[in-house]
């Protein structure tokens, strides 16, 4: 039997195992099969947890779909309180990702619920940004300026352009954003998903990153349909740096599963 967690980070949830306790990672098609609704514990991603010279943890984060993704902010600040809830470390702590080196700050709320900010890689400013903005904040993106979130069909619209010519080998997180006053509405389509999501960290950063070079105002609410999120960005010349995520992380359940690992 193998113990697991389930967390969510604004309604994107994860299946959360610790990897002290594994002796081999899970194969794509166990992935696929644990993260499914109906037939498994069900879940947007699947995430382990391990010790890791020079850092508090490694995040290794896959995909509902069983790939491998180099980054994802609300599983990244739900690693963080599962590290801390699982004793591998305290409420301040560094990270690796794919995408390279983190930190970390946990505030308990309580016994299951946590306040969490984390670091973000430092984003490169796109060369064209418009209505429709490429950009990378640890996995690429695509934003698209819209007037009325709410009637955007996501799951339809962006498969569309998700599977369309230039992104259909690699894919992208297609992204609506709405501007309004001193606040963000964002809803995401994930690749790895293949649906819409109820929040993306890294999909609202990259919405903020869009926001902050639309109106020049550096730090955002974002109000995603999962719950609200926070994003701190300071633009230097070609990049953003210091971009801080901040949001809760919350423990919905814990048990067992049979499997051939480990």
């Amino acid at each position: 039997m193998i113990k697991f967690f389930k967390f969510h980070g604004t309604g994107n949830d994860f299946i959360m195992l610790d990897g002290r306790e594994l002796i081999s990672l899970p194969t794509p098609d166990e992935i696929r099969h644990l993260c499914h609704r109906q037939t498994g514990i069900g879940a947007d991603g699947l995430i382990i947890v391990k010790p890791v010279e020079g850092f508090d943890f490694e995040m290794i984060y896959y995909n509902a779909d069983g790939s491998l993704a180099t980054m994802c902010g609300n599983g990244a600040r739900c690693a963080v309180a599962f590290s801390f809830l699982t004793g591998q470390s305290g409420s301040e702590v560094t990270f690796k990702a794919g995408d390279g080196g983190h930190t970390g700050i946990l505030q308990p709320l309580t016994d299951n619920n946590w306040m969490v900010e984390i670091s973000m890689s430092n984003i490169n400013i796109p060369d064209k940004t418009g209505e429709f903005t490429e950009i990378n904040t640890g996995t690429p993106h695509l934003v698209i300026l819209t007037q009325d979130t709410d009637a955007v069909n996501v799951p339809v619209e962006g498969r569309k352009i998700r599977y369309s010519g230039p992104y259909r080998a690699n894919g992208i997180n297609v992204n609506f954003l709405g501007i309004g006053e001193g606040r963000l509405k964002v809803r995401t389509y994930e690749k790895g998903v293949e649906d819409e999501t109820l929040s993306c960290g890294t999909g609202v950063t990259a919405c903020a990153a869009v926001a902050a070079l639309k109106t020049g105002i550096n730090n955002w609410i974002i109000e995603t349909r999962g719950g609200l999120l926070e994003v701190k960005l300071k633009k230097n010349i070609n990049i953003f740096e210091n971009v801080r995520l901040k949001g809760p992380a919350t423990m919905v359940f814990c048990g067992e599963f049979t499997g051939s690992f480990p």
